[in-house]
């Protein structure tokens, strides 16, 4: 273990990535200086750099909020000190693991006991999962036992071959109904207990302006959404070498874009059908079938004679053959995944939906390594996401958020245009001849629903509502009244389920049998 003095106590005012603005809504929901919650982080990863940490160090003096301690590899263990040399803050308390320390079914009783010190001595009250995901199970459930609050990054949980096996497809539910049960028993025990899960987009404005306009069609028409379509492109163009080495949002553990960023849209697209939801009008089973893209497929689409003649210095840093990368591909998780959804009331369909994820989608990369590059934000990312909506003859809802560049905080001019780094429309068109008093069609844009309170390379409108949803957790922490999470782990159970049976559809294709999945819900 290596003790350090903690950051936030000592030098809660340095420069740090992330720089969080006040506003009079936060004032008004968070009173200033009354929330105190100490947090443990396990996992000091790019998204801990990123967007836990500069929250924590910034809000440690207008809310109380500070992470005061870390657990990570000791593999990362360099990588954690330059980062805090870099920034020039003193480092927080951390415990580093060895390999063979690695969590991914159960914690040995060792690292139990200096987890439990570490809370102890720190006086934690909340815990942030921001491991990967196969990790997240065996630290929650210590966590809970413990009857310290959980705040976990997305998925609840992937296993090993996930995309590959239908047993291993299994293990996600027994996951999520293993957490529920502890979780629900621990909450008897101590009523303030909070366990939720980093689905930014339910905290995100203009999700639930969408919500919002499908609600209002609903009670006018009782008409549900009839059908949905959700594109999510991550821009992320990784070379062939990169496909068997990386290990941050990997492919080489027989999982990928499901459970990496995929898992926000196949959680925010039943969140938006419950708007137009009754007691009548609610699916009670949904047909589940997937085409995924592997890497093997990948390498037909590009082949390494086509990454030579783009890149003249390739074959310097790729250090496969074709024949040796298709060995190695065999088992490897998803790159991009397209959903058929069939949301159905018995037999009936009342919804179609479409869930379309890509990593291998538009980008602005032109170099072969990565040598400097940050993997999690930097490397040529560029997102793209869309979203279709149709509530029968009544409304139609079109919304696109596309950017055209790597995030560059020198850069203002038109960020909420097409292609600007904060673009996000919503496009509103509707039935008027039925109902005179709607209008036939309206433009929103994100820049009409919220107040921009990240900067630097943190900033962008998904940054600040994974702000909104860290500060929540922490008022959660600290409130003596009964509210309801945003994101709490039971509303994330259908969710789960479409995971686990859109791996299960893939799994069964691979292995040549009936891909359709019917799941109850």
């Amino acid at each position: 273990m290596s003790k350090f003095v903690n950051l936030s106590r000592e030098n809660p005012d340095c420069k740090v990535e992330g720089f969080l603005k006040r506003t009079k809504s936060e004032a008004r929901r968070y009173p200033e200086r009354k929330l105190v919650g100490d947090s443990l982080i396990i996992g000091f990863g790019p998204h801990a750099k990123r967007i836990y940490f500069p929250v924590s160090l910034k809000s440690s003096k207008s809310y109380g909020f500070r992470i005061v301690a870390a657990v990570d590899l000791e593999e990362k263990k360099k990588d954690i000190e330059n980062y805090f040399t870099e920034k020039n803050i003193s480092p927080i308390e951390i415990i580093y693991l060895n390999n063979d320390e690695r969590c991914n079914a159960k914690l040995s009783k060792k690292i139990e006991a200096r987890l439990n010190e570490l809370v102890k001595n720190n006086k934690i009250t909340g815990v942030i999962i921001s491991t990967e995901p196969m990790a997240h199970v065996c630290y929650a459930k210590w966590a809970l036992k413990n009857g310290l609050s959980v705040l976990m990054d997305k998925p609840i949980s992937t296993e090993q071959n996930v995309a590959n096996s239908p047993d291993a497809a299994e293990k996600l539910l027994k996951d999520y109904y293993s957490l529920k049960n502890l979780y629900i028993s621990s909450k008897l025990k101590n009523k303030n207990l909070n366990f939720c899960l980093m689905a930014q987009r339910r905290f995100h404005p203009a999700f639930h302006k969408m919500k919002s306009l499908i609600r209002e069609v609903f009670l006018a028409t009782n008409c549900p959404v009839t059908s949905i379509q959700s594109f999510h492109s991550d821009g992320q163009w990784r070379m062939p070498n990169e496909i068997v080495t990386q290990d941050y949002h990997p492919y080489n553990q027989g999982y990928g874009k499901c459970s990496h960023s995929g898992y926000h849209t196949i959680d925010i697209v039943p969140w938006l059908l419950e708007g137009a939801q009754s007691k009548d009008k609610k699916p009670n089973n949904v047909d589940v079938f997937s085409n995924f893209v592997r890497p093997n497929d990948f390498l037909t689409q590009l082949n390494l004679g086509d990454y030579r003649k783009l890149f003249k210095d390739f074959d310097y840093h790729n250090t496969f053959t074709e024949n040796q990368l298709r060995r190695k591909y065999k088992d490897f998780g998803e790159i991009d995944a397209f959903v058929s959804l069939a949301f159905k009331k018995n037999i009936d369909t009342l919804t179609l939906a479409s869930i379309n994820l890509v990593h291998n989608g538009f980008a602005q990369r032109n170099w072969v390594t990565t040598q400097g590059k940050d993997l999690y934000k930097g490397n040529g990312r560029v997102r793209h996401e869309s979203y279709y909506i149709e509530q029968g003859p009544f409304q139609a809802i079109s919304v696109i958020s596309y950017q055209s560049q790597e995030l560059n905080p020198e850069t203002n001019d038109e960020i909420y245009d097409v292609g600007g780094e904060f673009h996000f429309d919503i496009h509103v068109f509707r039935n008027d001849k039925m109902f005179p008093v709607w209008k036939n069609y309206e433009k929103i844009s994100i820049k009409d629903l919220g107040i921009r309170a990240m900067e630097d390379k943190s900033r962008g409108h998904q940054e600040d509502a994974r702000r909104e949803a860290i500060l929540e957790f922490v008022s959660l922490i600290k409130s003596n009244k009964k509210k309801n999470a945003t994101s709490d782990y039971l509303d994330h159970e259908l969710a789960t389920k479409l995971m686990y049976g859109i791996y299960k559809s893939a799994s069964l294709r691979k292995n040549n049998k009936n891909s359709l999945v019917n799941l109850k819900i």
